[in-house]
């Protein structure tokens, strides 16, 4: 079978537009594409920042005892800083040690053992629970007649990491964060894996320090412009939930990724996939990440099937 390898073909026009229902019926507008997404959040995050003081050292939270909860700071000991991303975030929080929590690293943690604080991964946890719940119930109510398959995909752009790290760059969370010298020296404060738990631990903290209604403006607020594209233009489906049902359908068989290289230092890393079926090659790609190098792939081998193959 004849496949496309030149990467140059991932500029070129790309995916598959469904049409939309006929007058007076539901529409289910189509999968947003996961490039449109982090386009849109890019735009936005280009816009939310600001000039931002020198980073400093968030204040430290006392544990009342080993193994305990962290104690709180009294509400009234504020910081400018945190008044900042207070703002940025669009809640002001009654209890700043929640928010200030919800900054510490474990790498902080590893390097400072006689620290008396606790990391943000419990926050994280429960801001990941609730992300899901909140985006699920908008999605609900929004589209009544949406399929389950559709709606779930939607939620996973969403809510993956990449989309999270995008809205943690665009109110410059990454300065905010409490982490140790080593992973700070690897270019901690712009590692997606780090900002976009962050994140969620910060929504951990609006949901603790206001409940459901503040999370639920916070998340709306930061994710209003990809849930207006959503709603309004209706964009592309995922290239690689197209290429899986297009192979099951002509081979009966489901398409693997091979990352066959990897280049450049620890934080501009450069990755190169492979997809095969049935152990021939059908495209490959490259990204900053694997799974934007899988989706690369994805596309161009897309690109390579009959029209009439693709769902």
């Amino acid at each position: 079978m004849p496949y496309m390898s030149t990467l140059q073909q991932r500029q070129q026009s790309r995916g598959l537009n469904c049409e939309r229902a006929s007058s007076g019926e539901s529409i289910q507008p189509p999968i947003a594409a996961i490039a449109a997404i982090a386009a849109i959040a890019a735009i936005a995050a280009a816009a939310a920042v600001a000039a931002v003081a020198t980073v400093a050292t968030v204040a430290t939270v006392a544990m009342t005892a080993p193994g305990a909860a962290a104690t709180r700071v009294p509400p009234h000991a504020r910081s400018t800083r945190l008044d900042l991303l207070s703002q940025r975030l669009g809640h002001d929080f009654t209890d700043r040690a929640l928010l200030r929590q919800a900054m510490v690293h474990r790498s902080f943690l590893n390097e400072n053992p006689s620290e008396a604080l606790e990391s943000n991964e419990r926050m994280e946890f429960l801001g990941d629970a609730i992300l899901d719940a909140v985006i699920s119930r908008r999605l609900y109510d929004d589209y009544p007649s949406a399929a389950e398959g559709w709606l779930t995909e939607v939620r996973s752009l969403l809510v993956r990491n990449d989309t999270l790290a995008d809205l943690a760059h665009a109110c410059e969370l990454g300065r905010y964060i409490v982490m140790g010298k080593g992973v700070e020296a690897q270019d901690g404060r712009n590692r997606p894996a780090i900002l976009g738990r962050t994140f969620e631990a910060v929504l951990g903290a609006v949901y603790m320090d206001a409940g459901w209604p503040a999370v639920e403006r916070v998340i709306f607020r930061a994710l209003a412009d990809q849930l207006q594209a959503i709603a309004i233009a209706g964009l592309e489906r995922d290239p690689k939930s197209l290429l899986q049902q297009a192979c099951q359908a002509e081979w009966h068989a489901t398409p693997s990724y091979r990352t066959v290289e990897e280049l450049g230092p620890a934080h501009e890393r450069e990755f190169r996939v492979e997809v095969r079926v049935n152990g021939e090659t059908l495209g490959d790609g490259e990204g900053h990440s694997k799974q934007a190098a899988e989706k690369a792939a994805a596309e161009v081998a897309l690109r390579a099937l009959p029209a009439g193959a693709i769902p």
